[in-house]
């Protein structure tokens, strides 16, 4: 009878010739496929090390030698914001797609335009990644998780769901609580108090983020410092938008966790509190969302065809209605599709909006300009009331290209995943590829938008000299072109800016998005003067040295986020900002 010793060693033996065979598998797949390929004899899909690779990547960083280090890197998850576009030129000499031959999956990057746009295209050839399921389908499943026929159903009715109608409310909406985090902002000053330095922004962004949503999203309106503990209703333990806040802060991580593990985690440890109230939230934010369901079917059934709100939840009933018998949303996609808009739209957007209050007291001199266009066509006489989206946001043309080139640099999805579940042939340019069946497509969207070929000097303006570095330079004029131009923005070739995807499955929060940071910038910019805050006895170089310090200081978590901005209180170690009345408010 064999020991214990050699069952485990037999054990550890079979174990190991699970990596040895994907290896070699990989290996011989790589030299088919026609690309060229990089060697890391790493399963870099190991649950083990997709837990710790991120917290380990500074101490990597210092402890292992250069030429190991600068292979390792590209197991960890999200270095594309760290590495940028030196992985393909040190090993690819500028080529740009690579079969990563590890000893997990089979694995191929692209940051090739043409290739990108070719993958992004053929959504039923190149499927959702299986790891979407995990966090954005956990209230049903929606237009982000599903493939094929089931998506393009959803995907059919959801099109004509952001209309303008939606884009109005979302602008009022944002204008409105943009107006309240001011007067937040504000609320200890007197007399001739004009400014404010507070570590709290970053929060107060999220909190803009949240509202505008839950308002668009579900016709929920609250006002920016209105307190909901006196609202509970019969059978809840939370308010709507309590279960809202609470779910979209544990979006990016403990969301995914079953409920009966958050109920009885131990209330000794750390993180209890935290999970006790997601374990309510997670029962009532669906029970919510059911409830207000049939209040809006209710509102529906007694309208006229067209009458619907101007919100998503009751374009996207009108619309599943209206589909025929068999051709609609089923609650359990209504609720998936509803949380997809409401919550999953809110990490991208406040990230969005945290990472541009940086880059504004970073940068006064792109501030100063797109305070020109705020005073242009936002006169100070006019009332928040008075302005309207129709009039306004058309012109808004710097806000949006100062929207599009800080989407540039700081991409919310570092990366877009797809899965080509069967062997596949891309027809390129330059020849014909394959990829075997079961390999991971990764688009490097970080790579994508340092494209010197399409984005270096382009649409230098006065003053602005030409350089060879100006693809990694925050410069959001490159996205005007110049008078008497067809278009007013530059319009990118396909596959070469994916901030929002590209294909069929192109974001269809876009238009959303691009009305929220609009209307939020505007107003902000409208009430006030963003400034940095220099520490004690530093220079304005060091200070800039510092701000791009923490710009550079960023991770993946859900989308790309700067560590240590939010969360902090007042009086923390966040990270502090000036804020300075303009037009005497």
């Amino acid at each position: 009878m064999p020991s214990l010793i050699t069952i485990a060693a037999a054990l550890a033996t079979a174990y190991l010739s699970t990596f040895i065979y994907c290896f070699l598998r990989n290996l011989l797949n790589a030299r088919k496929s026609g690309f060229p390929l990089i060697i890391i004899p790493w399963d870099q899909n190991h649950l083990l090390w997709m837990v710790t690779c991120v917290p380990l990547r500074p101490h990597l960083k210092k402890w292992l030698p250069k030429p190991l280090w600068n292979r390792v890197a590209l197991t960890i998850y999200g270095f594309e914001f760290h590495e940028g576009t030196r992985p393909f030129e040190q090993y690819f000499q500028g080529q740009k797609s690579y079969m990563h031959v590890g000893m997990g999956k089979s694995e191929f990057w692209t940051s090739d335009p043409e290739i990108a746009f070719e993958v992004l295209r053929r959504p039923r050839d190149f499927q959702q990644h299986p790891i979407a399921d995990l966090f954005v389908a956990r209230f049903g499943h929606n237009v982000l998780t599903t493939n094929g026929d089931r998506w393009a159903r959803q995907r059919r009715i959801i099109a004509g769901v952001i209309n303008e109608r939606v884009s109005k409310a979302v602008f009022a909406e944002s204008v409105a609580q943009t107006e309240g985090l001011v007067e937040a902002v504000f609320k200890d000053a007197s007399g001739t108090q004009e400014c404010v330095e507070t570590t709290e922004m970053f929060d107060m962004m999220k909190k803009v983020a949240i509202h505008v949503l839950s308002g668009a999203t579900m016709g929920s309106t609250v006002r920016f410092n209105e307190s909901t503990e006196n609202k509970l209703e019969p059978g809840f333990r939370l308010t709507y938008n309590e279960s809202v806040k609470t779910v979209i802060n544990a979006f990016a991580g403990p969301i995914i966790l079953p409920k009966w593990f958050m109920k009885s985690y131990p209330s000794f440890l750390p993180g209890h509190q935290m999970l006790k109230s997601l374990s309510y939230a997670m029962d009532d934010f669906p029970a919510h969302m059911k409830s207000m369901l049939a209040q809006e079917r209710l509102r529906t059934a007694a309208s006229k065809p067209g009458q619907a709100r101007s919100n998503i939840m009751s374009q996207l009933l009108q619309a599943s209605e209206a589909s025929g018998a068999g051709e609609g949303l089923s609650q359990e996609e209504m609720l998936g599709n509803l949380f997809v808009f409401g919550a999953a739209g809110f990490d991208t957007t406040a990230n969005t909006l945290s990472y541009a209050l940086v880059l504004l007291a970073r940068l006064p001199e792109w501030q100063a300009w797109l305070v020109e266009e705020v005073d242009r066509i936002l006169p100070a006489e006019l009332t928040s009331e008075q302005l309207e989206y129709s009039a306004v946001f058309p012109q808004a043309t710097r806000m949006l290209a100062f929207m599009y080139e800080t989407l540039r640099l700081y991409t919310p999805l570092v990366h877009m995943a797809k899965v080509a579940k069967t062997q596949q042939v891309l027809s390129t340019s330059s020849g014909e590829y394959w990829l075997p069946a079961n390999t991971t497509v990764y688009v490097n969207s970080i790579a994508v938008h340092l494209s010197a070929a399409v984005y270096r000097n382009l649409n230098l303006h006065e003053g602005e000299s030409p350089r060879d570095d100006d693809e990694f330079r925050f410069r959001p004029s490159r996205w005007l072109n110049r008078p008497g131009s067809p278009q007013i923005h530059f319009q990118p070739p396909k596959g070469t800016f994916l901030a929002w995807s590209a294909g069929p499955r192109v974001c269809p929060g876009m238009a959303m998005a691009k009305v929220e940071f609009s209307a939020v910038m505007l107003t902000l910019l409208r009430r006030s003067h963003l400034e940095a805050v220099a520490l004690e006895g530093e220079e304005r170089a060091d200070m800039e040295r510092r701000l791009d310090a923490r710009l550079r200081d960023s991770m993946s978590v859900l989308t790309l986020q700067m560590n240590g901005v939010y969360d902090v209180g007042e009086g923390g170690q966040g990270l502090p900002l000036r804020i300075v009345r303009r037009h005497g408010d």
